[in-house]
This record gives C-alpha cells, structure tokens and sequence, in this order.
C-alpha cells in the first residue's frame, strides 16, 4: 500500500490496518492526515501523522498484540491515561479497549503481529507473553536500536513503497522486523536450573549453516533463521563463524545479500527493472551504504551492473 493522505481523521481511522477505531479531533484540523501502510503476510506495520491533536480509542484484533510508538519526540503522548515518555510504547492485547491520546499531532508508529509470528527460537531472552501490555518501559539501547530501524524501515517504504510489492521484498521485510520487534520487547529470563546443552561440533554447525543457505537461494536471511537452522545460539554461531570465516554472521549475510543482489541484477531486464526493487527483494533498505558497499566488493555501481549485458 503506498502512502497515502486523508481529508479527514474518518477516513484515516477507516483505512487502519489493526484495528477498529475511534476518536475525536483536539484542536483545528489544519494539516494533511499521513499514513504509509505494508502488509507483511499476517504482520502490519503502519507510519502516520495526524492533522489535529486526536483521541483514539479501538482495541486489538485476536491472536496478536499491537503497539504504539511516537516517533517524533513523546511531548503530548499518552496511552490510557500515562504520559508516554522516549522509552515508553503501548501494548495492546486482543480484547484490550485503549485510548491513546496524541496532543501535539506528531508522527507515530504502530505493528500488529500474531503471537504465532512473535514466538522465538532458545536464545538469552524470552519475548513476552500475552501478560505484557499497557505503557511498557524499555531500556534506553533497545528503543534506540529499534527507532533507528524503523527510521530506515519507513524511509525505505515512504520512498519507494512500490518496491515492497513483491512476495521475495515482503518476506525480507519480515524476516528483518521480527527479530527486531523480539528485541524490542524482550523480558530476561527468570532464575532456574540451568540444564547443560549438547555441544554441537563446530564443523556440523558451519554444514548445517551452509545446507541451510544453499536450500534458501535467492532468499533474505538472518542470523536468527541461520542460528536455528543450525541448532545453535547466536552466540554459538557467531564464534563459530568467526573461527571458520574470520567474520560474524551478519557480515557473513551481508556480503551473501551483495552477491545475490548482483546475480539478479545481471539477470534483469534494466528496461523494467531497478536497482531499488531488486535490492529491496533482498532487504535492502539503506540504499546509500548498499552501493558504497557494492561498489567497493565488485568496483562497480549495482546501476553500472544492471546496464551491463552478459
């Protein structure tokens, strides 16, 4: 769905992907109602800027929960009643009436994600249960981890929504916003026994990594899909990694995302093609850092490649 602008805070409300809503201006509406919306499979994901400080009251679709963050700085935020703050969000359960009070007309963002989609793999942390609702507080390192990816998220969206369009860029998109959103909202574990874990062999872990790579051509991967596939920890892998390769996982990926974009850019048509959709396919949102990136691995711009025949 592309960014979209409203005459009107009815009609807003009316194209909102998560819920039912309702509400009531605060102030003269004197400015365009905003909001850019992607449908990722099952997860939602919606940026917005109000035209008029606004009330809005719905609740939450089932089998997921939905949350709400300012992005433009927390000044006249509020969620049933509590004053937002910058490390605070609104969590929302199915069944849960809220009220979200936006004063300052200021921009927001909002994500429904099934509690299917939520659940995580073993790992240091735990993502929180059906409990874990209302104004949350998050630590400082998380919120800002996950402002900054939605900031890139949105710019990437708002810029080119279009790109977003294909089943490769919308899975991508997902497999890059759900480990974020597990960080995000992640509680530590409580205190137990600790039971001992089966040492998996370094060279196992780097076959099953590799098979797993191979199987998925083509495809965006995370660390979090590689770890698993692998039987392992983040942690675990990322050691291993390092041992084999010299580098982490994610740079791992990240120079894997470089060739596989470069294979289908050579591939293209550059009549009906871009850089930005093919790229987007495999996660790429940063497009100024990709080409740098490009450029410096194969001494050539993704554009010079495109434009080139084989």
């Amino acid at each position: 769905m592309p960014t979209r602008t409203f005459s009107s805070f009815e009609a807003m409300f009316a194209a909102h992907l998560h819920a039912d809503l309702r509400g009531m201006v605060l102030g003269r509406d004197s400015k365009p109602w905003v909001m850019t919306q992607l449908a990722l499979n099952n997860l939602s994901v919606q940026w917005g800027r109000p035209g008029a400080g606004v009330v809005t009251q719905g609740a939450t679709p089932p089998a997921g929960i939905t949350f709400y963050l300012p992005t433009q700085g927390p000044l006249g935020f509020s969620g049933n009643g509590h004053p937002l703050d910058e490390f605070s969000l609104m969590i929302n359960r199915p069944g849960d009436e809220f009220y979200i009070i936006n004063a300052s007309s200021r921009s927001w963002f909002s994500v429904y994600i099934p509690y299917d989609t939520l659940s995580a793999p073993g790992g240091d942390l735990t993502t929180p249960l059906s409990f874990l609702h209302g104004v949350v507080q998050v630590p400082r390192p998380r919120i800002q981890r996950f402002r900054s990816f939605i900031g890139q998220f949105g710019d990437a969206a708002q810029r080119a929504v279009t790109d977003f369009e294909s089943a490769a860029a919308q899975r991508a998109a997902e497999r890059k916003l759900v480990p974020e959103i597990r960080n995000l909202l992640a509680m530590p574990r409580e205190a137990g026994p600790t039971l001992g874990r089966h040492a998996v062999p370094r060279a196992q872990i780097i076959r099953r990594s590799m098979d797993f790579v191979d199987q998925h051509d083509g495809e965006y991967l995370s660390v979090e899909q590689l770890a698993a596939a692998a039987g392992v920890s983040e942690r675990t892998l990322r050691d291993v990694f390092q041992h084999y390769f010299g580098l982490a996982p994610v740079r791992y990926l990240n120079r894997r995302t470089l060739h596989q974009v470069r294979k289908a850019l050579k591939a293209a048509d550059p009549s009906e093609a871009t850089v930005t959709k093919i790229a987007t396919q495999f996660g790429v949102w940063q497009f100024g850092r990709f080409a740098r990136d490009y450029r410096f691995l194969f001494d050539e711009l993704p554009s010079e490649t495109l434009r080139q025949l084989y």
